[in-house]
């Protein structure tokens, strides 16, 4: 069959690759996914998409040109713009939208050269004067426009890396997405809300997305993840990552209470039935809890969360991501100084993530618009404020 029949994609995760390959029907026809181990180089990853490419060209018979990339960047920038446009004549309103985004591209590579672009979101219009969530395509002629965009970016580097370790398998990324973005996006219409947060727990860092009416509100990130928790519990007990971890995953979905209430009767059976080492129980668990706790007040006290007036008593916090498996079944007494409505863990699949790529970039199928050239400062200052 012909590749072009075919839409790949692919989630670059730090400590797991997933991929699937759906048809024109958008019949998912091949998946997989490979644990690796975390290296700057990449050089695990290179190794384990060679395979994971053969696999796939093997089974759906045809080579693999190109697919579609999400990843969550090691550092990640949220931009706030606001544009706006009037006009002495009625005009089109999409094609003054077109022209508003490429004014917008072109203050990001201006001013923030060295970041490139991931997504643009409408976070809110006002047109001749009234105001709207998103964009009115059906008004045909308009005077006056203001937007406020969010603009999520990362280093250019980090894309060039990564697309220069499939241009060695001669594969060309057509789109590029943030994958917690995606698929907490993908997940609040899933579950019908207009207001929600996502707490994902990866590998090495944890993203905090929260909305409301249905758009993005705020995004942050922080460089500590269940790695960290995993090197907690090896260090403490002074034994071996890999026997840390095995001990950390015995707790997903075990029906365990994590509380900073001692248990002096608890058995070790757990970890004993593990190891066979005498490892205190109790103590395993507050080395778990506390660093859970530190994640979550690292992801409010990190932020400027405050700058966007959020009220999440009326909003749900639902943790996802590998990291937060733990959180599963698991009864954990957290601390939550923002009083969320509730707070649930959010069971995600790796088919589920896919899917939520490829529906985003059904929606969205357009890479950002390069553009080359170098403005002046006079032109750059009659370009921004001279309309």
């Amino acid at each position: 069959m012909d590749n072009k029949n075919y839409i790949n994609v692919i989630d670059f995760g730090s400590s797991k690759i997933r991929f699937s390959v759906f048809d024109k029907e958008l019949n998912e026809k091949h998946s997989d996914n490979k644990s690796i181990e975390y290296e700057n180089n990449y050089s695990q990853h290179l190794e384990e998409i060679k395979l994971i490419v053969k696999n796939a060209e093997k089974n759906i018979s045809t080579h693999i040109e190109d697919l579609i990339l999400t990843l969550d960047p090691e550092k990640l920038f949220t931009i706030d713009l606001t544009l706006k446009k009037k006009l002495d004549n009625k005009m089109d309103i999409m094609k003054i939208y077109e022209t508003l985004i490429l004014e917008l591209k072109q203050i990001i590579i201006t001013y923030y050269d060295e970041l490139e672009i991931m997504h643009i979101i409408l976070s809110g219009c006002i047109i001749d004067n009234k105001f709207y969530l998103d964009l009115p395509k059906e008004k045909n002629k308009i005077n006056n426009i203001k937007i406020d965009f969010k603009i999520i970016c990362c280093p250019k580097k980090i894309i060039l890396n990564i697309k220069n370790i499939f241009n060695k398998i001669n594969i060309k990324v057509t789109n590029y997405f943030c994958t917690s973005y995606v698929k907490s996006l993908s997940y609040l219409r899933k579950l019908s809300l207009e207001k929600a947060s996502f707490l994902e727990i990866g590998y090495k860092r944890t993203n905090f997305i929260c909305y409301e009416n249905k758009k993005l509100k705020f995004i942050q990130s922080i460089p500590i993840g269940g790695m960290h928790i995993t090197k907690d519990i090896s260090n403490i007990f002074k034994i071996t990552y890999v026997e840390a971890e095995k001990i950390k995953r015995s707790f997903n979905k075990s029906e365990t209470e994590f509380s900073y209430q001692n248990k002096q009767n608890e058995k070790n059976l757990l970890v004993s039935q593990i190891l066979k080492k005498n490892i205190s129980i109790d103590l395993l668990k507050k080395v778990i809890l506390y660093r859970i706790q530190e994640i979550i007040d690292l992801t409010f006290t990190r932020s400027n969360i405050h700058h966007y007036n959020i009220n999440f008593r009326t909003s749900d916090l639902f943790f996802i991501g590998e990291g937060a498996i733990l959180l599963n079944n698991n009864s954990f007494y957290l601390r939550d100084k923002f009083e969320f409505k509730s707070l649930s863990f959010y069971d995600e699949k790796d088919s589920q993530i896919c899917n939520s790529i490829l529906t985003y970039h059904l929606n969205n199928p357009q890479l950002p618009t390069k553009i080359n050239k170098k403005r002046g400062l006079f032109e750059k200052f009659f370009y921004l404020f001279g309309k």
